[in-house]
This record gives C-alpha cells, sequence and structure tokens, in this order.
C-alpha cells in the first residue's frame, strides 16, 4: 500500500526549507519525524486519517517507557501536529486533525539544582566520562542546549581560557569564559577521547547530536549515576544563574553572558527562592546589617 504519510512528509520538509527555517529546525523537525514515522511504520499506519487519536496516545506511551522526558515528548508532538495542519492545510482541508495532548512540564524537576546536587555531580567528574565533562561544560557556562551541540574543538582555546559560541538562540557570536577547571576537564576529555576536530560533544556513532533528546540522555544517565533524581538541561542554566546572582554577580554581566536581549529575559531564568534573597538582602541592600553602608554609618557613629 502507498505510504501517503511518508510523501506528505516530503512535501513537508520541502516547505520547511522554502519558507526558510533555520538549519536547526530543519534538523530538529526531521529528528522528530523519524520517531514518529517509524513509531507508524511499526504499528502499519500508512495513511493520515489512520492517525487517531488512540495512536497518539500510543506513541505517546511508548516515549514514557523509553523514559523520554515531557519536554521532548512535547517537542516530538509539535512536530506531529505541524505535520497534520500542513496535511489539512496544502493537501486535504476535510481532514480532521486527531487531538493532541500535551505532556505537563514539571518546573520544580527543571531546576535550579540545590548545592548539595552540584556537589554530588562535581564529585564525580572525570575527563574519560563524556557524560561527565558534558555536564561540567553546560553546568560552568550556562549555555542551552542548542549551543552546546554546536561547539566545535577549534571553537576552544584552552591556553586562553575561552570558547567561541556560534549558534546561539539570539544569534549573537559569545566569548565566554572557561574556568581553569573546566579547562583541565577539557584537555583530558579531549586526549581521553584522541578528539582533534569536529564537534566537541557527538552521538553515539561519532557525529552531531541533532535534538534535545541527544544530549538529554547523556546528561539524565549521568545524574542518575551521582544519585541526583532530576531530569533535564535547562536545569543547569536556572542553576547557573543563581549562583552567579549568590556570589554577587552583577546582573548586566550576566545578561550579556547568558546572551539575553532584556533584562525581562534574565530575570525569568534567575528563580531564586525567598531564604535566598534574605540572605543577598543582608549583604547587599542599603540597610542591611552585614552592607557597607550601614557598617560605615555605625562606625563613624
Amino acid at each position: 500500500m502507498k505510504n501517503e504519510i511518508e510523501e506528505v512528509v516530503a512535501k513537508w520538509d520541502l516547505d520547511n526549507q522554502v519558507r526558510n527555517l533555520s538549519r536547526e529546525s530543519l534538523e530538529t523537525y526531521r529528528s522528530s519525524t523519524k520517531d514518529f514515522t517509524d513509531y507508524f511504520e511499526r504499528k502499519g499506519v500508512r495513511r493520515f486519517k489512520q492517525i487517531t487519536g488512540d495512536v497518539v496516545k500510543g506513541y505517546v506511551a511508548e516515549q514514557q517507557e523509553r523514559r523520554c522526558g515531557a519536554r521532548t515528548i512535547n517537542n516530538r508532538l509539535k512536530a506531529l501536529r505541524r505535520l497534520c495542519h500542513f496535511f489539512r492545510d496544502a493537501i486535504n482541508e476535510r481532514y480532521e486533525l486527531p487531538c493532541f495532548h500535551m505532556q505537563r512540564e514539571n518546573e520544580t524537576d527543571r531546576g535550579p539544582l540545590t548545592n548539595d546536587e552540584v556537589r554530588r555531580l562535581v564529585a564525580r567528574f572525570d575527563p574519560a566520562n563524556e557524560s561527565s565533562v558534558l555536564v561540567a561544560f553546560i553546568l560552568d557556562t550556562g549555555l542551552r542546549s542548542k549551543s552546546v551541540r554546536n561547539i566545535k574543538v577549534e571553537n576552544l582555546d584552552l591556553d586562553a581560557g575561552r570558547v567561541v559560541v556560534q549558534v546561539t538562540k539570539n544569534h549573537d557570536v559569545l566569548i565566554l569564559p572557561l574556568s581553569i577547571e573546566l579547562r583541565s576537564l577539557l584537555g583530558g576529555y579531549l586526549k581521553a577521547h584522541e578528539i582533534r576536530d569536529g564537534y566537541l560533544f557527538r552521538n553515539e556513532k561519532g557525529g552531531k547530536m541533532y535534538d534535545r533528546s541527544s544530549i538529554f540522555k547523556k546528561v539524565n544517565r549521568y545524574m542518575k549515576s551521582c544519585g541526583v533524581n532530576r531530569s533535564g538541561v535547562h536545569l543547569f542554566r536556572y542553576t547557573f544563574g543563581r549562583i552567579m546572582i549568590e556570589n554577587n554577580c552583577n546582573a548586566m554581566l550576566l545578561q550579556k553572558w547568558l546572551g539575553h536581549r532584556t533584562m525581562e529575559e534574565t530575570k525569568k531564568y534567575v528563580k531564586l527562592y525567598s531564604r535566598e534573597l534574605m540572605d543577598i538582602c543582608e549583604n547587599v541592600t542599603p540597610l542591611s546589617q552585614n552592607g557597607k553602608i550601614l557598617k560605615n554609618f555605625q562606625e563613624n557613629s
């Protein structure tokens, strides 16, 4: 029987290219599409009228059994939903869209990590363990998954202690410093795995990690091995922001580091708890007991 879904996928991919979607978006859609079309093939689903709400639920259930995170599942469902919309709008206007029930994403699980959880991860950093070096890199730079997946060996300058980040959400090139400890880990990692060029972090076949799930699996596996029962990559970005603020990092500097266009974006990422805010308050506000102004006033009274 003719596979209608595969034919429409090819047309949809061409349409995405014509609409000048970014290379990253194209790769993400293609990766998600391959995942659910493989599922459809196994289930004998070859026509759009066969993609019912129950079939979509079955696909989600399989994703959960594979321990894919809620965000990964939602991204794949969004790609499938876009494909179905394309089929209806461009090919069959009478096509009835199936229901797509998005997974609930738990903000608490996504970050930030506690100091104890960070210590557990740091304690097992090992240059020979790619996943641990990947976690160290994300934790110490605060970069997004998309940026990390596109960093190449030639973007690193370990002698100067910096990395050039060429792929960012806002398309701005970032030049970030690397701590001495991270430089040491990266140097050992490159040597241990005999990596001289190409992508810094790679998939199982040694190529580029095209979607979030690739990096998620490596990070999640390492966290579980350290006894940290959390999941996700973006939580490291939240953690980075929290630790920088706790250590009195200038907000403008943090904004530049995270690659945010506005301060409002920075505020969304820096999620501090009331206790942490109180600790900072007693050290930096004009009337804080440990602040410079009140302390100088009391000393001169």
